[in-house]
C-alpha cells in the first residue's frame, strides 16, 4: 500500500492535478480521474488501484493525443494505429483510442477516401489514387465505395499534359516522356494514349 501525501493542482493546466505517493510524485492525471477513484490526501492506495489509475490515466492522455493529431489533419484508422504504437502505448490502450475515435466518427476511413480523391482528382488518375489509399491503409471495400464512380476527366489529363509541354518542343522524343509522365501519374492507358495522340495530331 502507498499513501496519497499531497495533490496539488498543475499551475498550467487548471483542469489536472498532481499525485504525490509517500512524498514523490507519482503522475499527472486529470481531475475527473482524481474524482472517478476518490482521490485524497492521506488516503491509502493499494497497488492494483493505483495499476488501474495510471491505465485509465493512459487511456485519456493517449485520446487527448489523437483528438488533437485530427485536428491538423485526418488520419486513417491504420494511420491512427501506427502514430500511438511509435508513441509507446499498450495495444489495450490504442484499441480504446481507435474504439472511441471510430465511435465519434473522428475517423472514418470510407469519408478519408472522398476527401482524398476529392483533393487530388486532378492531379492523379484512378489507379494512382487506389495505390496511395491502399498505402494508407484504407480497406478495399472503403476504395470500392468510393471509387466505383470515380471516373477521370480527359479535360484534367489534357490540361496536365499541356502544363507539361509548355514551352517544350512537340517531337516523337517529348510525347513519349509525356506518356511516361501520364502514366506514372496513374492515368488509364486509353486515356492516356488517346490525350498523346491528340498533341500528336496537333
Amino acid at each position: 500500500m502507498s499513501q496519497i501525501t499531497k495533490i496539488e493542482k498543475q499551475s498550467k493546466n487548471k483542469d489536472r492535478v498532481n499525485i504525490f505517493l509517500d512524498g514523490e510524485f507519482c503522475l499527472g492525471c486529470s481531475v475527473e480521474l482524481m474524482v472517478k477513484f476518490n482521490l485524497k490526501e492521506n488516503k491509502e492506495i493499494s497497488e492494483h488501484e493505483l495499476e488501474q489509475l495510471v491505465f485509465e490515466n493512459e487511456k485519456s492522455l493517449a485520446l487527448k493525443k489523437a483528438v488533437e493529431l485530427l485536428g491538423k489533419n485526418l488520419k486513417t484508422k491504420s494511420q491512427m494505429k501506427k502514430y500511438l504504437k511509435d508513441k509507446g502505448y499498450l495495444p489495450q490502450i490504442v484499441d480504446y483510442v481507435l474504439e472511441k475515435l471510430c465511435e465519434y466518427n473522428y475517423i472514418n476511413d470510407e469519408n478519408y477516401a472522398k476527401i482524398y480523391v476529392r483533393s487530388v482528382k486532378n492531379k492523379y488518375g484512378k489507379l494512382k489514387i487506389i495505390n496511395e489509399l491502399k498505402a494508407k491503409g484504407v480497406k478495399e471495400s472503403d476504395i470500392n465505395a468510393v471509387m466505383d464512380s470515380f471516373e477521370t476527366e480527359e479535360e484534367v489529363v489534357f490540361n496536365l499534359a499541356e502544363k507539361y509541354l509548355k514551352n517544350k518542343e512537340i517531337n516523337f522524343e517529348t510525347l513519349s516522356k509525356l506518356y511516361r509522365f501520364l502514366i506514372s501519374k496513374g492515368f488509364e492507358y486509353d486515356l492516356v494514349l488517346s490525350v498523346v495522340n491528340k498533341f500528336k495530331e496537333s
